[in-house]
């Protein structure tokens, strides 16, 4: 089976914009560099940008001294507000990483695109976080998670990440999110009442109960204690109202920090970061005209983005979930219903009140993601209304409520009651399995640049993510990164970058906003055509010919968006030209990988030598 990577080489500048060309196909031997040869060559690099820098330094002459000396000290008042580590993001992902580097004495600017800390996509989470059942009659284990996560992962998960998840998730959830300290969160999961032990629920594609949950909102519990924790940090800088529209470059593959835009002024100024920049600015699903994903710049392919242009790879684009139970109601948002309520034993029926997920997979409604919402897919096209039910109003009313208030009282609000009648859903798209190339400390193949949670490609989710990973992955890569980032070797990291940074401009140098309603407008359009093409042309299942016409479509789309952002930078333009390049992005990868697997299905899938025969015209003419 077939993965794809967007390739560093397969990048262009031309009038300004940033082309994406070429296949954007790797083996599984090359789904992801080799890190030691990586970080190796980024050294070398470095060293040698230093040396050439020092070869070509002449003397100074008399007349040059006293200026020399007053750029000398602005340089050193620049290094000093740049001894940072910034992070992009207030989410699981996000937290977790300034956490960990504010306790390790890191000073660390954690940037949101919001007006508040907790406007992030880990808030809307229902579902819970992965702990472990210590029950002996469980049978549950790292061992055995590492299982069910390559069983939902279709075979294609990077087992070094899945065993990492799966080795240091228990520790991760107790040190951030049950902690007794004050230092980090201290998370109101459920309790049994009568022993105040954890409850531990059962979600599909898990072989025991697992999920630490607070009722359905179990992300708006985690982000409330974590992002206060973050916020009280004296070590820790928060900044809303960032919109991050790319990163600062120098020596063309070293990450010197981020050019910033204030949402309220539109002012665009550049930020240093010398301790690096960590992308945790969640995935794409927004790109999609139905997510579950809410409304805002949260998801809307901006990690993705901001690496592509800067010159990183990203891989597994096509990989893309579509949560199978997503409420529908006409000229409604997509509202989901958590893998919870299947846990808790609802069933999908059809129009005519058929039960049918036996149809399509053994395990029923507990079969992985991405079956189910093929399933639901198959069955909402040829129903009637164009959707089909779930029904859990077979389980007591009194436990119903209880246990689902958000879904309960959403649904009441819109004349539905789960306790006595069925929920109208069809599949919606919900989570990037892939992203930005990372290794398990979140390094990318840009010196300086680090990424975490939903934006990053590790490996962990292969095709398909298991239901209640995500956070989980938060908690433990953000954390990874962070210990990075503290080691020496990311002291070292920072300290090249320290002698480099002279040729970025200076804070002080602000690009003034140029707004404009036509260009704003003409963005919202863009955005909704983006939209309609990633869901019509690659979405649930996919054709050669839809994909094809998907990046012909997409690469003209991203042409425009560049062209209204460099007219008209401001929050509308930036988000559609981040949206643009990371749908093309996602299409490519599509169209060239022509073997089903996961969330990736292609419904006219080629033979394997109808593919080697195609890969090898395609590189012939490269």
């Amino acid at each position: 089976q077939k993965n794809s990577t967007v390739r560093t080489d397969d990048l262009s500048e031309a009038s300004g914009f940033v082309r994406c060309r070429g296949p954007l196909i790797s083996s599984r031997r090359y789904r992801i560099i080799n890190r030691n040869m990586m970080w190796s060559a980024f050294s070398r690099s470095a060293r040698s940008s230093i040396s050439a820098a020092a070869a070509v330094r002449r003397p100074t002459s008399r007349v040059d001294v006293s200026a020399r000396r007053f750029q000398s000290r602005r340089f050193q008042s620049r290094q000093s507000e740049a001894d940072r580590l910034i992070i992009v993001g207030s989410g699981v992902a996000g937290c977790s990483a300034a956490l960990v580097a504010a306790e390790q004495g890191l000073s660390v600017t954690l940037l949101t695109a919001g007006s508040s800390i907790v406007d992030n996509n880990s808030y809307w989470a229902q579902g819970g976080i992965i702990y472990r059942n210590y029950d002996p009659q469980s049978g549950d284990s790292a061992s055995s998670l590492a299982d069910d996560i390559h069983v939902a992962g279709a075979g294609l998960c990077q087992d070094d990440a899945v065993q990492k998840l799966a080795a240091e998730g228990p520790g991760r959830v107790r040190q951030l999110l049950l902690d007794e300290s004050g230092t980090y969160a201290r998370v109101p999961f459920d309790r049994d009442p009568r022993t105040d032990e954890l409850l531990l629920c059962l979600e599909a594609s898990h072989s025991a109960p697992r999920i630490l949950y607070h009722a359905d909102k179990s992300g708006a519990a985690i982000t409330e204690h974590i992002t206060a924790a973050a916020n009280r940090h004296p070590n820790v800088q928060v900044v809303t109202e960032s919109i991050v529209t790319d990163l600062c470059m120098v020596d063309d593959k070293v990450c010197a920090g981020v050019k910033r835009m204030n949402r309220n002024t539109g002012e665009i100024q550049p930020m240093l970061a010398n301790r690096g920049v960590v992308l945790a600015a969640g995935g794409l699903a927004s790109i999609y005209q139905h997510t579950t994903n809410p409304a805002g710049f949260n998801a809307l392919g901006s990690s993705v983005a901001l690496s592509l242009r800067a010159g990183a790879s990203a891989a597994d684009l096509e990989y893309v979930q579509f949560h199978p139970t997503a409420l529908y109601i006409p000229n409604e948002a997509r509202f989901l219903l958590t893998e919870a309520l299947r846990g808790e034993g609802a069933l999908l029926r059809d129009a005519d009140g058929r039960a049918f997920a036996q149809n399509f997979h053994p395990k029923g409604e507990l079969a992985p993601r991405d079956v189910v919402a093929r399933g639901v897919f198959r069955a909402a096209r040829e129903s009637p209304g164009g959707h089909v039910y779930l029904d859990v109003s077979h389980r007591d009313p009194d436990f119903l409520t209880r246990r689902f208030p958000t879904v309960h009282g959403h649904l009441m609000q819109r004349g539905i009651d789960m306790r006595k009648e069925g929920m109208p859903v069809v599949p919606a798209a919900h989570y990037t399995c892939g992203g930005v190339a990372s290794d398990l400390q979140g390094r990318t193949d840009v010196t300086n640049l680090y990424v975490a949670g939903e934006a990053a490609r590790t490996g962990l989710h292969g095709g398909n993510r298991l239901a209640s990973t995500s956070l989980l992955e938060g908690l433990v890569f953000g954390a990874s990164v962070a210990d990075f980032v503290a080691s020496e070797e990311g002291r070292e990291v920072a300290a090249s970058v320290e002698k480099m940074v002279t040729t970025v401009p200076p804070p002080g140098e602000v690009v003034p906003a140029r707004t404009s309603e036509a260009a704003a407008e003409a963005a919202a359009k863009l955005l909704a055509d983006l939209r309609a093409t990633m869901w019509d042309k690659v979405g649930v299942e996919r054709t050669v010919a839809g994909t094809a016409e998907a990046v012909a479509r997409l690469g003209e789309m991203r042409e425009e968006a560049t062209r209204l952002f460099e007219v008209s930078p401001a929050v509308a333009t930036a988000a559609v030209r981040d949206a643009a390049c990371a749908g093309e992005a996602v299409a490519r990868a599509a169209h060239h990988n022509r073997t089903s697997a996961g969330g990736h299905y292609m419904v006219d899938a080629v033979s394997e030598a109808e593919e080697k025969e195609e890969l090898l015209a395609m590189a012939s003419s490269a």
